[in-house]
């Protein structure tokens, strides 16, 4: 049997019940692999259930405030992302009636879609005979073919040609999505379970005993050690936060005031804490409410949390705008990390609170 029909047949076995490939819409397909970019399946799924719910339609989209679009985002990070979609969504309607277009080159100029996702769109959603080529098709193909070549995900390079040349006619939405399964569930990055593999005889990899040695590993830049600091000015259960201007990582989005402190390194509490006093003095009274870390692809960053009595400055110093939320439903998209930091300070005020109101009913 071939290559390919060993795991087409496996595929029609093993296949994930996945609620994008109920249907195979063009809508449903393009969110979810926006939503897979840099994202774990696990954590993606009731997102986009939950996206769906929300925004059934291109139209749904469209007619979306952005602050609706990142408050259905908010945790899954990246938030561009978001940003992207919602734009691309009105472009649609604008520019295709409301209706996803077929067109590659149409699907090749939506905000943040490059050849990797406008190849998944078009051969999931509308079965054209395009490669896929991300981090699982790698490793399946490295392995397959004991491929010793640095990974390259591009549009041309040799793994590109190589998945392309693999597909079965008027198979590519089945045959693509049978790799990336494959390597997802089969052709793990360690220990495969290569027992268990449908293709198993026709892997050199398998043959030579190399399975651990491929893909080769790539280059990694250095991670960079952030330290930063945010503060909290909470009065009468609300807290103080800022809109960032758009553009950027987490345009749009609110957070605590915030300053960094250092880069290079991770700084002690204490030296974080001097810091900070740099840029706010010393007549603010701080106080401690712990560390949020943040992993971004480059740099590692330690966010020092500190509350503050009192209304805090009426203005932001960088221009941006400012309002007073309720500590316990912000009401406001923010990013995972200032989530996790007002739900600590909110936690650490409720003991608080209750002691107050036993002071004043005694």
């Amino acid at each position: 049997m071939t290559l390919q029909r060993s795991l087409l047949d496996w595929f029609a076995r093993h296949a994930r019940p996945l609620p994008w490939r109920r249907h195979y819409r063009p809508y449903e397909v393009w969110i979810s692999e926006i939503m897979l970019q840099q994202t774990q399946m696990d954590t993606v799924l009731p997102y986009f259930e939950r996206w769906m719910r929300a925004f059934p339609t291109v139209r749904d989209l469209a007619r979306a405030p952005q602050s609706r679009v990142l408050e259905l985002w908010q945790g899954l990070g990246y938030y561009s992302r978001a940003r992207n979609l919602h734009h691309s969504a009105r472009l649609i309607v604008e520019r295709h009636g409301g209706e996803f277009p077929r067109d590659h080159e149409a699907i090749r100029s939506l905000k943040g879609v490059g050849p990797y996702t406008a190849g998944a769109i078009s051969s999931i959603a509308f079965g054209e005979d395009r490669p896929i080529v991300d981090g699982n098709v790698i490793r399946v193909l490295a392995r397959l073919y004991a491929m010793d070549a640095e990974p390259d995900r591009s549009e041309g390079s040799a793994w590109w040609r190589l998945q392309s040349s693999l597909i079965p006619p008027g198979q590519a939405r089945l045959f693509n999505q049978a790799m990336m399964e494959l390597g997802a569930l089969v052709c793990l990055p360690k220990s495969p379970l290569c027992a268990d593999c449908p293709v198993r005889s026709h892997c050199r990899a398998y043959q030579e005993g190399r399975v651990d040695e491929l893909p080769r590993p790539r280059q990694r830049r250095a991670t960079e050690r952030v330290t930063a600091a945010c503060i909290a000015w909470v009065k009468d259960g609300r807290v103080l936060v800022r809109r960032r201007p758009e553009g950027g990582i987490f345009g749009g989005l609110w957070e605590l005031p915030e300053w960094k402190l250092a880069r290079g390194s991770h700084l002690e509490p204490s030296r974080a804490l001097a810091a900070l006093r740099r840029h706010v003095g010393d007549s603010v009274d701080l106080s401690p409410a712990g560390v949020v870390r943040r992993s971004y692809t480059h740099h590692q960053e330690r966010l020092h949390v500190y509350t503050a009595a009192g209304s805090g400055p009426s203005r932001d110093p960088d221009g941006w705008t400012v309002r007073r939320v309720p500590l316990s439903s912000p009401g406001v998209p923010l990013s995972a990390a200032y989530t996790r930091a007002i739900e600590r300070i909110a936690a650490s005020a409720r003991p608080a609170e209750r002691s107050r109101g036993r002071t004043q009913k005694a």
